[in-house]
């Protein structure tokens, strides 16, 4: 599968020749390897390297205060290739809310993650006002 790729990757440079004849006939060929072997141009491009990072966000939770934020790290973390966690310093129940993953992916999840935050916490805080006032019905036994 590689000889193909770098033969595909020569015949697409080769379609840039000044010579129109040329150059369509490399294009022509190369289209024609790609679709035989199902590949598309981001198949043919060198996959850079990106190193892996581990970040914490400034988003902190309790187990009393807050329990959802770290439920809603596992399930962002999972759908943008990132691994969510919490550490905390001993003896302290906050948490903090980190990512492991690749850089890119890392930078996506984080600002989903801080934009998912900040919505719910709008909801809660609207949802607070809106009952101020109300107490629960006590029903009899």
């Amino acid at each position: 599968m590689a000889d193909y790729k770098d033969k595909i990757r020569k015949l697409l440079a080769l379609a840039q020749s000044p010579e129109e004849a040329e150059a369509k006939a490399a294009l022509l060929r190369a289209r024609e390897l790609m679709a035989q072997h199902k590949l598309t141009e981001a198949d043919l491009e060198e996959a850079k390297k990106q190193a892996v990072r581990d970040v914490k966000t400034d988003i902190t939770c309790s187990k009393r205060r807050d329990p959802w934020i770290v439920g809603l790290s596992a399930v962002i973390g999972e759908h943008y290739c990132c691994k969510g966690y919490r550490s905390r310093y001993h003896g302290q129940q906050t948490q903090t809310i980190g990512f492991i993953g690749l850089e890119d992916d890392v930078e996506v999840c984080m600002a989903i993650f801080k934009y998912a935050v900040d919505c719910i916490s709008a909801g809660v805080k609207k949802l607070k006002k809106e009952l101020d006032g109300y107490y629960p019905l006590s029903t009899p036994i």
